[in-house]
C-alpha cells in the first residue's frame, strides 16, 4: 500500500526552521567566534585560537560526517538513527579534546581554555550516552552555550535559557526526540558545564 504524502503545516515549517537555525554546527561556530573575539587582544591571538577551536570542534567532525554520508555509511546528515551516531560522536569528542589540548599548549587565555575543555567534556559524555540512548544534541549544545554565557558574561543573559523551550518543541514536533531526550540533553549539558567551570575555580 502506497504511503500517503505527509501534509506540511506551518508548525512543520516552523519546527524545521528552528532546528536548522540552531543546528549544533552553526551554534557552535557562531559562539566560538564571538567568545574568542571577545577575549583576544589582537588579530595575532584571534586567528590561531579561532582556527584551532573551529578546526577540531566543528570542521573535523563535520567533514567526517559528510564523508560518511557520501560513502552511504549513514542515511542522513542529521543522524536520526541512534545506531549511526556512534563513530561521528566519538570522533567529535576525541577531536574536541585534541583541540582543547592544543589551546593549552598555545597558551590561549584562561576562559578560552576552560570553554575548550567544557566543549570536549560535553561532547565525549554525550557520545558515550549515545551508545546506549538517544539524547538531543541540539538542546545539549545550546544549554552549554547559555550556561557558559551566563558564567563568563553575567547573569543578565539568563534569558538565553528561554530559547530552549522552542528549540525542544521543534525537536519533539519533528519526532527527532522525546520530551525526556530533549530535557535530558539540556540538563546534562548544564550540569557538566557548571561542573567544569567549578573545577577551574569560577565559583
Amino acid at each position: 500500500m502506497k504511503e500517503e504524502p505527509q501534509i506540511k503545516t506551518f508548525s512543520d515549517y516552523l519546527a524545521f526552521g528552528i532546528s536548522a537555525i540552531f543546528s549544533p554546527y552553526i551554534t557552535a561556530a557562531v559562539f566560538i567566534i564571538i567568545v574568542i573575539y571577545s577575549y583576544s587582544q589582537s588579530l595575532s591571538e584571534f586567528l590561531p585560537w579561532v582556527v584551532t577551536f573551529l578546526f577540531f570542534a566543528v570542521i573535523i567532525p563535520g567533514m567526517y560526517l559528510l564523508w560518511l554520508l557520501e560513502t552511504k555509511k549513514i542515511t542522513d546528515i542529521h543522524l536520526a538513527d541512534r545506531k549511526e551516531r556512534k563513530w561521528p560522536f566519538l570522533l567529535g569528542g576525541i577531536s574536541a579534546f585534541a583541540g582543547a589540548a592544543i589551546l593549552i599548549i598555545m597558551q590561549a587565555t584562561r576562559p578560552i581554555i576552560v570553554i575548550g575543555v567544557t566543549y570536549a567534556v560535553n561532547a565525549m559524555v554525550v557520545a558515550l550516552i549515545t551508545l546506549f540512548w538517544k539524547i538531543s544534541i541540539h538542546t545539549a549544545l545550546f544549554s552549554a552555550v547559555a550556561t557558559i554565557t551566563v558564567i563568563v558574561f553575567g547573569s543578565s543573559f539568563w534569558w538565553l535559557y528561554l530559547i530552549l523551550i522552542p528549540l525542544s518543541w521543534s525537536r519533539i514536533h519533528r519526532h527527532r526526540h522525546t520530551v525526556l531526550q530533549a530535557t535530558a540533553g539540556a540538563l546534562l549539558a548544564f550540569v557538566l558545564t557548571a561542573a567544569v567551570f567549578w573545577l577551574f575555580g569560577y565559583f
